[in-house]
């Protein structure tokens, strides 16, 4: 299976060469992940540059990455194309997975809004509670804690979302659009190393409180960004019945 990476940032220079770039992370968590079940391929395309595939088909999946900007930031010309290409995957019933930045953009393509969250930023280690099971969802929890670094959330759900997990700062924690379309607000892709480091570099940004609070989250247990990888996983592979549904050739 080859799944299409949109890339929708750069990780900052002074941290990339230890941690490499998000596409990099993702890559291996994946195969963290699926290394007993799946192969997959990766193509990476650096949507932050207008750089999007040729056609949809280009690849079996899709993958939106996290990124510093806001989908509502007018001001930026390759939000719009990217918002359409995901507009085209809806339409073509292509499994997509958006992660914090790609979450939200896939709710406003899906007709959801995204604004600047009422309660802040939230960062650092989170609980979230499962509140719908689908089969993916392997291995099952009630519970996950999740790697959270966001200052924007979705306002308004779109109506054809369900929830799958939620969290008390947090509503629309995970996701899921019909068979095609799973999104979460978190960071599975991020090891606590990063996430820690992240937060130092951007330690201004924050209020105080909530900064040690971000910090100190960390001295609990690795957060289940693994586990999400395993369901993402288990999501892009699975049998659905409606798989038979073709694409367009207009939607090329």
């Amino acid at each position: 299976m080859r799944i299409g990476i949109l890339q929708c940032d750069r990780v900052r220079s002074t941290l990339s060469a230890d941690y490499g770039e998000y596409p990099q992370m993702i890559i291996e968590a994946f195969n963290t992940a699926a290394a007993s079940e799946q192969s997959f391929t990766f193509n990476t395309y650096a949507a932050y540059e207008g750089v999007l595939p040729d056609s949809i088909k280009d690849c079996d999946a899709y993958l939106l990455t996290g990124s510093r900007f806001s989908v509502f930031d007018h001001g930026k010309p390759w939000i719009n194309p990217l918002r359409d290409f995901v507009v085209r995957l809806n339409k073509a019933r292509i499994k997509t997975i958006g992660i914090c930045f790609g979450h939200q953009l896939m709710a406003e393509a899906m007709g959801g809004k995204v604004e600047r969250a009422d309660c802040g930023w939230q960062i650092g280690q989170h609980k979230a509670t499962v509140i719908t099971h689908k089969d993916y969802m392997r291995p099952k929890t009630e519970y996950l804690n999740l790697a959270m670094m966001c200052e924007d959330q979705i306002n308004e759900l779109p109506e054809k979302a369900e929830i799958i997990a939620t969290m008390p700062h947090c509503q629309y924690a995970f996701l899921q659009y019909g068979e095609h379309f799973i999104s979460t607000q978190a960071h599975p892709e991020f090891s606590q190393a990063f996430a820690k480091m992240l937060i130092n570099v951007r330690k201004e940004e924050f209020p105080s409180k909530r900064l040690a609070r971000g910090l100190t989250s960390f001295n609990q247990s690795e957060h289940d960004g693994l586990l999400l990888f395993q369901w993402f996983t288990h999501f892009l592979t699975a049998d659905l019945a409606n798989k038979t549904d073709s694409v367009s050739s207009t939607d090329e």
